[in-house]
């Protein structure tokens, strides 16, 4: 297990994408968060708000993150209010009406999961201005500045864009975040 998805700078920037996401979502919506990893979001929201969701849906290309992401959602995935579930998000179905969440689309080889999203659905971005290919950054498609990002994916409406510096002793990054309808 990568600790990592426990660090600072992922705790922080979910906690925001809560913040700022929840205000926009109907009780009893279906979640659906490409590239999950741990799924540690889908725990955030359902213990942040345990009775708003009909559905959350994490979907990653790795079968070892989904295992873990089982284990920690252990709670949601009995009663079946969180699947995790192994696949290439960018083949992903999407669920009528679900709102679509990805926290990690410069790791993602090209913005086919974002071309596939139907339009008129809700969508939450978050990336970063980090361009490091090698680990443990792994950039497949770095977004140095807001405007690449929201260049890069483009919505019909937008609720929300905003940046979250993540600033540590002799470093840090920034987040982006978008919350609009594609």
């Amino acid at each position: 297990m990568d600790y990592d998805s426990f660090s600072h700078g992922q705790i922080k920037s979910k906690l925001w994408l809560c913040e700022k996401l929840e205000p926009h979502l109907p009780n009893g919506c279906v979640i659906q968060i490409l590239g999950c990893w741990y799924n540690i979001l889908g725990f955030m929201l359902s213990v942040r708000n345990p009775d708003k969701y009909r559905l959350i849906q994490g979907s990653d290309i790795d079968t070892v993150a989904i295992d873990v992401a089982n284990h920690i959602n252990n709670a949601w995935t009995i009663d079946n209010s969180i699947q995790n579930i192994t696949m290439d998000s960018n083949t992903l179905s999407y669920i009528p009406d679900s709102i679509v969440i990805n926290c990690s689309p410069e790791h993602f080889e090209n913005t086919e999961w974002f071309d596939n999203i139907p339009e008129g659905t809700t969508v939450c971005i978050q990336s970063s201005n980090m361009t490091d290919i090698e680990h443990p950054w792994y950039i497949r498609q770095p977004t140095p500045t807001m405007y690449h990002f929201l260049e890069k994916y483009p919505l019909t409406v937008i609720h929300y864009n905003d940046t979250l510096d993540i600033k540590y002793d002799d470093w840090g990054y920034s987040r982006y975040m978008i919350i609009g309808i594609k």
